[in-house]
């Protein structure tokens, strides 16, 4: 099976190869980074794919003395459009943010299944993602846990009779905070998430829990179920994933334990089943606690689940305005309730406009990180 990987040094690429390299029938096909060359390196040399591709140009020329003789190399984002026509069995997208809408609707045509641990993508070009997908009969199998637990389940029982569903979130770093306290809140705390080892946006987005409105939206789009049916509720130690309540009020849990290779495993072998090596050890004490989600404490979750309802341009702008704001804080530019007063005030202040093509995303995705930096740069 050839697989082809993108954003390899991240934390979903890494974890990936770590799948990959249990099964000798798995084969990486290429590798794809944006500029972390010296992981990239040494996972040439570990894999030994037929293709790689470096996306930042600069260090794409600094680095093509490195490529052996029997890869073809790609760099900048005309070599990526080339990777992205690779013909593959998986192509497995661990691109963070906005930058992986292009190749993974370039991909799409070229491949039989796409592992996709991206939420933006599906936040924000849902419907033309998998019109894509229908297009050229193309699986699209979620990588996201939750999201991934949710397809479990909805596969396991073979039912679109349902009360609801329940996406479980951790709470992230700062759950015990209230938002008065978390003006001086640090950078390290933030990051310290108790239960899961993500990348930095991530992290940052499950304290807010932005990155929980995000899976409402995901979970909308890949198993069409309506809003009024989707709740989220508090599980802290990060164990059950997500929830299905039957009709007659019986309620299914997906359980495994708070580690990616799990549903990046099973979207690789998926309908067959992953042998994963962690178990949940019931020889143990432990607990599972569930906690209503408190408005108050998370207005972000609710302002982005706002913005999905205007049906305009808006989830746009705020997932560009929450990156932009979030790199602020990682640099120590912002306070953590920086991120909070640009997402509020962009979504109070924001020229309404139609998303009718794809251009149109990445036309109000390009203004609303020019406007967000204008906004930010006041902050500092």
């Amino acid at each position: 099976m050839k697989i082809l990987l993108f954003g390899s040094t991240g934390s979903i690429g890494r974890t990936s190869l770590e799948v990959i390299k249990r099964d000798r029938d798995l084969k990486v096909l290429g590798l794809c980074t944006y500029r972390n060359t010296n992981l990239l390196l040494k996972q040439i040399k570990e894999f030994m794919p037929k293709y790689i591709c470096v996306i930042d140009k600069k260090e794409g020329l600094d680095f093509k003395k490195y490529i052996p003789k029997n890869c073809k190399f790609f760099y900048g984002e005309s070599g990526l459009e080339e990777f992205c026509t690779l013909k593959s069995d998986i192509s497995i997208m661990g691109i963070s943010g906005i930058s992986c809408l292009k190749p993974l609707i370039k991909n799409i045509p070229y491949t039989r299944r796409v592992a996709l641990a991206n939420k933006e993508s599906i936040v924000i070009a849902g419907d033309f993602v998998f019109k894509e997908a229908l297009k050229y009969n193309t699986e699209i199998i979620p990588v996201d846990s939750e999201i991934n637990a949710l397809f479990q389940l909805l596969k396991k029982f073979n039912c679109n009779d349902f009360n609801r569903i329940y996406i479980t979130a951790s709470g992230g770093a700062l759950f015990d905070y209230k938002i008065s306290d978390l003006k001086n809140v640090t950078l390290k705390k933030v990051l310290s998430h108790p239960t899961w080892n993500m990348g930095k946006r991530i992290t940052i987005d499950s304290s807010t829990l932005v990155n929980k409105a995000f899976e409402v939206i995901e979970a909308h789009y890949y198993f069409n179920i309506p809003f009024e049916k989707i709740d989220i509720v508090i599980h802290r130690e990060s164990k059950i994933h997500a929830l299905l309540e039957l009709k007659d009020n019986t309620i299914f849990a997906c359980v495994y334990d708070n580690n990616m290779s799990i549903p990046i495993g099973f979207s690789i072998y998926y309908p067959k089943l992953f042998l994963s090596k962690n178990r949940i050890d019931f020889k143990n004490k432990f607990y599972f606690s569930f906690q209503p989600l408190d408005r108050k404490t998370f207005p972000l979750f609710y302002l982005i689940l706002d913005a999905k309802k205007r049906d305009d341009n808006s989830l746009v702008l705020l997932n560009a305005w929450d990156e932009i704001a979030i790199d602020y804080f990682l640099n120590k530019k912002i306070n953590f309730l920086g991120i909070y007063r640009a997402l509020n005030y962009i979504f109070k202040n924001y020229p309404k406009g139609k998303i009718e093509k794809l251009e149109d995303i990445f036309y109000w995705d390009n203004w609303a990180r020019v406007k967000a930096k204008e906004y930010l740069e006041r902050l500092c």
